[in-house]
């Protein structure tokens, strides 16, 4: 189970640095073909807003997970050692 958390918890991790990165670049995109300063301040705020609110998302379903970890992870565990289990009748 630990490392079904801790594999989930390096991809959201990973994902949300994408999203940041994704996020910045798009936003030096758009800014590059902004009419007016007005327009780019809506761009900044818009920017923050979501990568904010992604990130605060992250950190709550990473402490859900962390809470949960055995009713998370569990029928996963289960699952896995019945395929191992069929897998090897098999051979």
């Amino acid at each position: 189970m630990a490392a079904l958390a801790r594999r989930d918890r390096i991809l959201a991790i990973t994902f949300t640095v994408l999203m940041w990165v994704v996020l910045v670049f798009v936003f030096f995109a758009a800014t590059a073909v902004a009419p007016t300063p007005a327009i780019t301040v809506v761009l900044a705020v818009a920017t923050l807003l979501l990568g904010v609110f992604n990130t605060a998302s992250l950190l709550a379903l990473l402490t859900r997970y962390a809470a949960n970890r055995e009713l998370i992870y569990r029928p996963d565990v289960v699952h896995l050692d019945q395929l191992r289990a069929a897998r090897g009748t098999k051979d």
